[in-house]
């Protein structure tokens, strides 16, 4: 399997979307609608990308390489793009039943619109379908207590490796960037440092996208040690090693992550991740913690331990 492309192909359409807070088309293409509704408006979630609390399991969380969106059994789903269907209905390697469109800008140059959850297609694989055609209805997951879609972008191919943040893609509005701290939670080492970084998003839309926290000396503003956690490469690596458990320890490359519960009526969205024994100075006094956040919508914001 090749590695995951570095660029979307939907590069024109991301930065419309981020610039015009997912209002308006793309010159050369007509920009994504939304699977529910079918047009551009935001869409409430209760579970967005990347690392999620689950409900039914305290304590533990998983990665979620799509978003749900809540929906009234029956509810009409639309393709979010022109495309050819290339899987409708049931397979071993999906959950209940599923619409996957292939979307190409040129041969080799394609992203998945994958919908699940369905309970029925209302098309066949092979067909051509249209920006905003009806392709189904909304289901009751067999793992879940309520209806929704489950809707997932995969970037360049066509396995679980290649999902990537559907806010990427979808029409969002730019809205507000996230809220960073950092702190240091041991106990004062020079040599080896942990700190944990919270991140507060907006609920509406929460689209962090990767995080990272340093060391750095304060008399040279050299960077001792940086660790990042990004989604793109943490789901590629989680999928690699296809354990569950992995993620259920909360912990992997000395980053453990604790993410809050999160549903549609959540106003504010928060996550702690806490990098543990980061390389740190022979002087208390020249040691510097920083952390960093990016979200789907360009936004980077800094903050220092105090």
């Amino acid at each position: 399997m090749k590695p995951p492309r570095k660029s979307s192909v939907l590069a024109p359409v991301l930065a419309l979307a981020a610039a015009l807070a997912g209002c308006g088309s793309d010159p050369e293409g007509p920009a994504l609608v939304w699977p529910i509704g079918g047009t551009d408006e935001l869409q409430p979630m209760s579970s967005s990308f990347g690392p999620r609390l689950q409900t039914s399991r305290d304590g533990v969380y998983d990665f979620h390489r799509g978003i749900d969106i809540p929906a009234p059994m029956g509810t009409p789903v639309y393709a979010v793009a022109d495309g050819k269907v290339t899987r409708a209905g049931r397979y071993d390697d999906f959950e209940d039943v599923v619409v996957q469109i292939e979307h190409c800008d040129a041969p080799g140059a394609c992203f998945y619109s994958t919908y699940i959850h369905l309970t029925m297609p209302l098309v066949e694989t092979g067909a051509q379908v249209g920006r905003g055609e009806h392709i189904g209805y909304t289901g009751l997951a067999a793992s879940s207590l309520f209806p929704h879609l489950h809707f997932e972008i995969r970037d360049g191919g066509t396995e679980k490796a290649y999902s990537v943040h559907p806010l990427r893609f979808l029409p969002t509005p730019a809205g507000l960037p996230p809220a960073l701290a950092v702190r240091r939670t041991d106990a004062d080492s020079t040599s080896s440092v942990t700190a944990e970084v919270e991140v507060t998003l907006p609920g509406i839309a929460p689209g962090l996208i990767e995080v990272a926290a340093a060391t750095k000396s304060r008399s040279t503003g050299e960077v001792i040690e940086e660790r990042v956690f990004n989604y793109d490469e943490w789901n590629r690596q989680y999928t690699a090693e296809g354990d569950a458990a992995i993620i259920d320890e909360q912990s992997l490359g000395g980053i453990r992550i604790e993410p809050a519960k999160f549903n549609a009526q959540s106003s504010a969205y928060v996550i702690a991740f806490r990098f543990s024994n980061l390389d740190g100075t022979a002087s208390a006094d020249d040691l510097r913690i920083t952390a960093r956040a990016r979200d789907v919508n360009g936004h980077v914001v800094e903050a220092s331990a105090p």
